[in-house]
């Protein structure tokens, strides 16, 4: 009963509107090709970007959190080398001591004197050995983070960047 109604209403739709079977699959068929056009040359790449994208910063944080261990690791190597030498050094201090007072008590007014140069000598080689444990553990700091430097930025350093970051490590310490 219905069905002529619905008939005569679309039949005046097409008419009042305009609305042409042919032209309307067309546009169709032209808007489901510019679709997929659009997903496949345009989404789909953009997609494909921000995963690789996504993926640098996931591999650029575990770099960086790395490079964070390590330079604890390298501070930590450092602080024991530094006690090392202190230790190495008071013994050094300790010996000469020792020496001194035997020789004092053996010898007289001249052995005396030799024992103080002795004990002298004893702490500049202890000040040389320390100083020379920094300047060894400075060069070695600088290297590790020129190193750790490159690593991060991903990008190799010049004699500048060297000499540029060596200074700011040094200062730093």
């Amino acid at each position: 009963m219905f069905t002529p109604i619905l008939a005569a209403d679309i039949q005046d739709l097409v008419t009042n509107f305009g609305l042409h079977t042919d032209a309307f699959i067309a546009h169709l068929i032209a808007f489901c090709i510019l679709a997929a056009i659009v997903v496949c040359f345009g989404i789909k790449p953009i997609f494909k970007q921000l995963d690789e994208r996504r993926q640098r910063i996931q591999e650029g944080e575990e770099m960086h959190a790395r490079s964070q261990q390590e330079l604890a690791d390298v501070k930590i190597t450092s602080e024991k080398m530094l006690d090392e030498a202190r230790e190495s050094g008071k013994k050094e201090v300790e010996q000469a001591r020792e020496t001194a007072v035997r020789l004092q008590a053996d010898l007289s007014a001249k052995a005396s004197a030799e024992a103080q140069a002795i004990i002298e000598n004893a702490h500049k080689q202890a000040e040389m050995d320390t100083q020379r444990e920094k300047e060894a553990l400075k060069d070695e700091f600088t290297r590790l983070v020129a190193e750790a430097t490159a690593r991060v930025t991903g990008k190799v350093l010049s004699d500048a960047d060297h000499r540029a970051i060596n200074a700011e490590a040094i200062k730093s310490l």
